[in-house]
């Protein structure tokens, strides 16, 4: 979970509460943590589903609603914004081809401003940007750009005086030297985007900014520029931005941005706030709770909504201020309602039924597997089920498969089911490069298969070994290793696969039966990862769950288990 540290004495008056157990009490009932207090800081740890109290103006405008300083929906969403007549032309970018800008004007910043600035700007990017790759943001002083500006993709030799470098480098060279270009180059290996105005380039994202366009505490306005591969999430976390810059008492101005490429302009930031309608029934049966409908608008405001109608009593209409990126759904705001209520209010009941709890029999499998492996060296990583058919299959070599698609994905990123694991592992390691080796680490999780008119689901165990030495050899030792913790007899059968080198692969089988494939990882799969150690690897299933009412009983790997994602 991101934990922040925020500057107790801009919080105070932010907030205008000086005592700090009330402080403290209310960040608890937004599921938040303190973990550390001293003279002028706190350190607390949060949700990563509310990214607006992720830095001090957001959670004080959180604390007010709840303590009832200010409630309602958030001044600024009615307010009609500023032109600016400010154009970013946005011309054949395609490795980050989303944008959102804004213009900032009248702030007063001092040193504990510029700093907070730069920790909200870091908590966004852990958050809602997941580490620069889905949304980089960049602050620069406005009097330092000279317009017009064009976001595009430069030459390597293109040049950019990067923040705290007294020297010109080229874009190539900030990759190699500079250790944001080092940290983060993966994220640009198709092109360069840069934001250039007329002196040259003073933005090279998601990587670093330009020393000309620094942020300090003699800047009064400013120029705010995103980029992304998510259109969505970029106007989202630009729009968390402009609140916590107006809480600070900034004036905001919109921003044209044209794509020339596509003949269509877009206006941002876009602060209107998004409507939704509610049950009064359906808010009380789920929380348990019997309160009229004016008293749950009273509860909404203390959460920072607006209220635009109360129909008979019976259902309330909503305004959801543009920050709150989180709330996807109905449950979001009864949630909201909860806390606003107070959980503590809650009467705990008894459930009518009798049952008898045990662990089901895929958790005692997955339990021992876990075991084995962090006993042999692993480490367990966690990814998200979803992900690219890029990455299932062109990245691991492979030129066709059937997945499981996302019918209106939001992202590129995430637009499948996936049918294996391994590809999840061979990104985590490209990820890990500055780790030292070996590195040894494992995953279990579902995967998905399509059949004729149904999808299958199983549950899927991934082991990977990176290291300068590592071999056929060590990997099928692992896998013996690890088969006998488990009490399974395997034998090897040698096939072909895409991913794996050939004659360095094999299929593993049980009582005949193949639950899976181990071996090398071809020289181009390591290549496409940008991997320079050799890696090894196995993925079994393990698994296969069916539906509570299904009339299947479930598949283990102690019998009748099939490798189904490798047909």
């Amino acid at each position: 979970m991101p934990t922040i540290t925020i500057d107790l004495e801009e919080l105070k008056k932010m907030t205008q509460i000086t005592d700090l157990n009330s402080i403290i009490n209310a960040i608890t009932q937004f599921k938040g943590e303190v973990k550390e207090i001293s003279d002028d800081e706190i350190t607390v740890e949060l949700e990563p589903d509310r990214p607006d109290l992720l830095s001090v103006e957001g959670l004080a405008r959180a604390l007010k609603g709840y303590l009832e300083i200010e409630t309602g929906l958030h001044k600024a969403s009615t307010i009609k914004l500023e032109k600016s007549n400010l154009t970013v032309k946005v011309i054949n970018a395609k490795v980050r081809p989303y944008i959102a800008c804004a213009i900032v004007k009248d702030l007063k910043l001092d040193d504990r401003a510029v700093r907070s600035l730069m920790r909200m700007q870091e908590a966004l990017h852990l958050t809602m940007g997941r580490d620069r790759r889905k949304v980089a943001i960049g602050f620069h002083d406005l009097s330092a750009i000279k317009p017009p500006i064009i976001y595009t993709e430069a030459d390597a030799e293109t040049e950019i005086i990067p923040l705290d470098m007294p020297i010109a480098m080229t874009l190539e060279e900030v990759l190699i030297n500079h250790p944001k270009g080092i940290s983060y180059k993966h994220l640009v290996q198709e092109g360069y985007p840069v934001y250039i105005d007329e002196e040259g380039v003073f933005s090279f994202p998601p990587i670093i900014n330009s020393e000309r366009t620094r942020v300090t505490e003699k800047t009064k306005d400013l120029f705010i520029e995103l980029t992304g591969i998510d259109s969505k999430a970029v106007k989202q976390t630009l729009n968390v931005i402009i609140f916590n810059l107006i809480d600070r008492g900034g004036k905001i101005e919109t921003v044209n941005v044209e794509y020339v490429d596509e003949n269509k302009i877009e206006v941002t930031p876009d602060l209107t706030p998004r409507k939704m309608r509610l049950k009064v029934d359906e808010i009380l049966n789920l929380i348990g709770i019997k309160i009229n409908a004016n008293q749950i608008a009273k509860l909404l405001e203390k959460m920072r909504y607006g209220i635009t109608n109360i129909i008979d009593n019976k259902e309330i209409e909503i305004l959801i201020p543009a920050y709150r990126v989180d709330v996807l759904h109905k449950v979001d705001v009864i949630e909201d309602v909860a806390i606003a209520y107070g959980y503590d209010k809650l009467t705990p009941e008894i459930p009518s039924i009798v049952t008898v709890g045990k662990p089901s029999r895929m958790e005692i499998i997955e339990a021992k597997i876990r075991q084995s492996l962090i006993g042999l060296g692993f480490q367990e990583i966690l990814s998200f089920t979803l992900s690219s058919s890029k990455l299932q299959t062109r990245e691991m070599n492979i030129e066709e498969m059937k997945l499981v698609e996302i019918e209106n994905p939001i992202s590129s990123e995430l637009n499948v089911y996936r049918r294996w694991i391994l590809p999840h592992l061979m990104r985590f390691l490209s990820l890990n490069k500055h780790v030292s080796y070996p590195q040894k680490i494992f995953e279990l999780g579902y995967v998905a298969i399509p059949h004729k008119e149904e999808i299958i689901t199983l549950r899927n165990t991934s082991v990977a070994i990176a290291s300068a030495k590592t071999s056929f050899a060590e990997i099928q030792g692992e896998l013996q290793a690890f088969t006998l913790d488990l009490g399974l007899n395997v034998k090897l059968k040698r096939i072909e696969h895409p991913s794996f080198i050939a004659g360095r692969t094999a299929a593993i089988t049980v009582n005949g039966e193949i639950i899976g494939i181990i071996g090398e990882i071809h020289p181009q799969v390591l290549n496409n990862f940008e991997i320079e150690v050799p890696v090894v690897a196995f993925e079994i299933t393990h698994y296969k769950p069916e539906y509570p009412n299904s009339s299947k009983k479930p598949l283990s790997i102690r019998g009748g288990i099939k490798a189904e994602w490798l047909s």
